[in-house]
């Protein structure tokens, strides 16, 4: 027995399609033989909907999705039952033709060996006839070479066996005793079978869609209810959060991830709450400080300008005791009143250079007052500053020798002209180089240079030593009121740190600036840099009026 299946024909239109999409997919975008204009508005129209569906409620989405799941499972178990049926429907069509075709080949084989063709015509055709669904469409008997006997067909003189994709064929032989007299072809259509499924399809396709239709609706109301309004709840509750209403408790009626969340929202609301509490506590207190420190600012502020009031009044009123204890010790070491002994002489010179010692001290604190209030007065004038330079070394050309140290200047004989009081920055001059002294060992070098910037609009004085250098964290102080550097060698010179801070002040005073540089071991360099009257105040440099 042979069951065969008629010649199937493809559809063109869909292997045509899906060639076309396939081609589309894998050729490059230069070389697609299509509308190229049409391509980038089918793009644009994608990510129009793609953008649609991403600005869609999260409600319509869970819908959406739950809809579709509906739909793509009710398709496939459609689909999959009237494959299912389909397949039934033919396999028992072909278990009846097989039944009718064996009929056929027991009944024929008789009339085969008395060659009575009429009978194997009249059998052939109530097969036909008895047919009254009209799906077996041919039926022939045929000898062991394959050739025709007798044939019956409902195409009428068209006797040849059908073809198409419709159509199935059953083949049983016609043997008694191992010897074969032919075989027996029955061939019926599936026209009926693809009727009844196309029908069940319809009736499927209605019930389907109102199944879809209810349950889509059901799940996205329960979808609402279980994942959709805890979320728009937790959403509402962050913006009233994010609003300022740290008191807010969402509840929690799940153990689910949505559940847990809302949780979290609590735990970071409680957190947020108790942050809150703690910085307006932090604030109040940072209130009171910042109060109690604004209060204690004016105090200082108060007891700052008293200090510089209590010096300035001390100084004023020590000036003239001290002049009158020196005008009373020079005239009794001169000897107006009787002669002296060089013991006495010797003890009356300690009490003038402790009498220079204090007058120092009172002059610097008063200057030191005068600049930390503003009120230092100076006297500016066009000065040349070689000349200042030049008087202050000759001044200390007695007393380096005395102390064992060698001074190298290398100051120009002229220089641009500075606005300046001449007292003022003799002073700043003379306390550099006195510092410089201080810090200088027995047998060490110290010096001073000064020259112009390529400009001629400031001018740069250096006051170095090959002393024991400064340490790098005392530097930033240098400059500070009463603050003295520690070393061996100005432990031995007395003072109380005003000197400098004296000479950063008036050198601000008159437009420049001062600093230091030092290494421990190598040396202190002091810059101090000062505006010429050629960039600053228009007055011409000295040279070019000679």
């Amino acid at each position: 027995m042979r069951i065969r299946g008629g010649k199937r024909s493809s559809r063109p239109w869909a292997s045509t399609a899906s060639l076309q999409l396939i081609i589309l997919i894998m050729m490059p975008s230069g070389s697609w033989r299509v509308n190229s204009a049409a391509v980038p508005a089918a793009r644009d129209d994608m990510k129009g909907f793609l953008g649609r569906i991403t600005d869609m409620s999260l409600g319509r989405k869970v819908a959406g999705v739950l809809a579709l799941a509906i739909i793509l499972s009710g398709v496939t178990v459609s689909a999959f039952g009237t494959y299912r049926m389909r397949n039934l429907l033919i396999e028992q069509k072909l278990d009846s033709s097989l039944q009718i075709s064996r009929s056929l080949a027991s009944s024929a084989l008789p009339d085969i060996l008395n060659n009575d063709f009429v009978a194997l015509q009249d059998s052939t055709d109530q097969i036909l006839a008895y047919d009254s669904e009209h799906e077996i469409v041919f039926v022939g008997i045929f000898d062991s070479e394959g050739k025709p006997l007798v044939r019956s067909s409902r195409s009428g003189d068209n006797l040849a066996p059908p073809e198409g994709e419709n159509v199935r064929r059953v083949t049983v032989p016609i043997t008694f005793n191992d010897r074969n007299f032919g075989h027996v072809d029955l061939y019926f259509s599936l026209d009926r079978i693809e009727s009844e499924v196309l029908g069940t399809i319809v009736s499927l396709g209605s019930i389907l869609a109102f199944v879809v239709i209810v349950a889509a609706v059901l799940m996205a109301l329960l979808a609402y209810s279980v994942v959709v309004k805890p979320v728009v709840r937790l959403g509402r509750s962050a913006r009233e959060i994010s609003e300022g209403n740290l008191d807010l408790e969402i509840p929690v009626n799940s153990g689910d991830e949505i559940g847990r969340l809302s949780e979290d929202f609590n735990i970071m609301a409680r957190n947020l709450r108790q942050h809150h509490q703690e910085l307006a506590s932090a604030y109040s207190k940072l209130e009171r400080n910042y109060e109690a420190t604004r209060d204690a600012y004016r105090r200082l502020q108060e007891l700052d300008q008293m200090k510089s009031k209590f010096i300035t009044v001390v100084s004023h009123e020590l000036r003239t005791p001290l002049a009158l204890i020196r005008g009373y010790v020079e005239t009794i070491e001169a000897g107006t009143m009787g002669p002296l002994t060089v013991k006495q002489k010797d003890k009356l010179g300690i009490v003038l250079d402790s009498v220079d010692r204090l007058a120092g001290i009172v002059d610097k604190s008063l200057d030191f007052s005068l600049i930390e209030q503003g009120k230092l007065i100076t006297e500016r004038e066009p000065l040349q500053l070689a000349d200042i330079l030049n008087q202050v070394a000759d001044e200390f050309s007695l007393e380096l020798p005395r102390r064992g140290l060698r001074f190298e200047e290398d100051i120009p004989s002229r220089l641009p002209l500075v606005s300046g009081d001449r007292i003022r920055l003799h002073q700043v001059f003379h306390n550099l180089i006195s510092n410089a002294m201080d810090f200088t060992p027995e047998g060490g070098a110290l010096g001073m240079r000064a020259h112009c910037d390529h400009d001629r609009e400031n001018i740069l004085v250096e006051v170095w030593d090959a002393g024991t250098g400064i340490p790098e964290e005392e530097l930033e102080n240098l400059f500070s009121p009463f603050y003295q550097v520690d070393s061996p060698v100005t432990r031995k010179r007395p003072g109380v740190g005003l000197g400098l801070a004296i000479a950063k002040g008036i050198t601000e005073e008159h437009g420049g600036s001062l600093w230091v540089e030092s290494k421990p071991g190598q040396g202190t360099v002091f810059s101090l840099s000062l505006p010429t009257m050629n960039g600053n105040n228009g007055y011409r440099n000295i040279e070019e009026d000679a």
